[in-house]
């Protein structure tokens, strides 16, 4: 078995022994397939492999009793409930300490954007679990001491479907593309896009699915004229070659996706992960050009919340004796750069590169005289009135 196919047994174990040991009855095969596939862990499955997952607990000391059920049609088939076994090694109650449990608590509050999904049903019955392991004392003490922490903004609840969550995880653990209906800044109705997605990323309290986005086949001509042979394997050729995948990644965020729906075709996953190529960003900005160095002067002033930011996580400080800090960032974008340093305004000077200073000086300007326009105006407004 591949590392990929024991990874998706293993997630669905997992979500076996939560189902059997919630369970009030025994369950058939067909009722295990049903409810992992209401919990988006499968889409379809064979009984063999229901069958497979069941010896696969019994083999590490879970006590996995097979029974008789009747189905609504009045035969018989198996049913496997989970029950304390002789000789078999059951779950031992944990011991959770109030640092384990306020954390877990307050992790909560951060997955609140993920609430009605499996994210937050699974944060939220392991609460439930260890609450009931936990004294009543514990708990009230979690209460009173989780007020002390605030989660600002607070995260919207119920901001995404479950549904739409569900499709998008298992594009990407079963490495297949994905169809979506989108509606970026500029567009005012969504647009169809096919996508191959890499991960999910939680950013600013905002959802984005990480993936590379697919260019549309070559349209067929209207009518199917004959062509040499040679003609119309080189347009086939044309067709593949364009229905692929481009070399930049984006960022689709969640919020503006209207439908998702994972289709047949699979790839393979690019060998640089997200997070890696994430490491150069301030925020999750990508480009197809190139990053270059930057050294910014940071004054005084703003000179320790650069630091403890970081202002880029990239970045090398470096002391001066006035209390300004110089950064080195040796990869950085200039359309991310760029914001970011108009948002310090006076507080920081870019040193490298000099075109940046030009552009800033540009867009200072720029902005000086919109509002030295307005002041002129009123000027003159002043000068006609007298």
């Amino acid at each position: 078995m591949d590392s990929i196919s024991r990874h998706e047994q293993l997630l669905r174990v997992f979500h076996l022994i939560d189902i059997l040991f919630s369970a009030r009855y025994p369950l058939t095969t067909a009722e295990l397939k049903d409810r992992l596939c209401d919990r988006g862990v499968i889409d379809e499955m064979s009984d063999k492999n229901v069958r497979r997952d069941i010896e696969f607990l019994e083999k590490f000391g879970y006590a996995v009793k097979q029974t008789k059920k009747r189905t609504d049609r009045g035969t018989t088939c198996q049913a496997w409930s989970i029950e304390p076994g002789k000789g078999a090694e059951e779950l031992k109650t944990p011991a959770i300490s109030l640092p384990e449990l306020l954390s877990l608590a307050v992790a909560r509050d951060f997955l609140t954007p993920l609430a009605g999904t499996f994210y937050w049903r699974g944060i939220s019955q392991l609460v439930a679990k260890l609450e009931q392991v936990a004294t009543p004392q514990l708990l009230d003490y979690v209460e009173a001491h989780k007020e002390g922490l605030l989660v600002h903004p607070k995260p919207v609840a119920a901001k995404y479907r479950s549904r739409t969550l569900n499709a998008i995880n298992r594009a990407i653990r079963n490495t297949v593309e994905l169809e979506i209906r989108y509606t970026s800044l500029a567009d005012q109705k969504p647009k169809k896009y096919t996508i191959r997605p890499e991960a999910l990323v939680l950013y600013d309290g905002s959802v984005y699915i990480a993936g590379y986005r697919v260019a549309p086949a070559a349209e067929k001509p209207a009518r199917a004229a004959k062509q040499p042979k040679a003609a119309k394997q080189a347009n086939e050729t044309q067709g593949r070659t364009t229905a692929e995948s481009d070399n930049t990644i984006r960022f689709f965020k969640l919020d503006r996706v209207a439908e998702a729906r994972p289709t047949s075709r699979t790839f393979s996953r690019s060998a640089e992960p997200v997070e890696s190529l994430l490491a150069d960003s301030i925020t999750i900005f990508r480009s197809a050009d190139p990053p270059r160095r930057y050294r910014i002067r940071v004054q005084a002033a703003r000179a320790r919340w650069a630091c403890e930011k970081p202002f880029h996580p990239g970045q090398k400080v470096s002391p001066q004796a006035d209390g300004s800090v110089i950064l080195d960032i040796q990869r950085a974008w200039d359309d991310e750069m760029v914001p970011q340093l108009l948002g310090l305004a006076d507080m920081v000077e870019v040193l490298e590169p000099e075109d940046i200073r030009d552009r800033l000086l540009e867009t200072a300007q720029r902005i000086a005289g919109i509002y030295m326009c307005r002041h002129i105006r009123e000027f003159e407004a002043l000068r006609v009135g007298s």
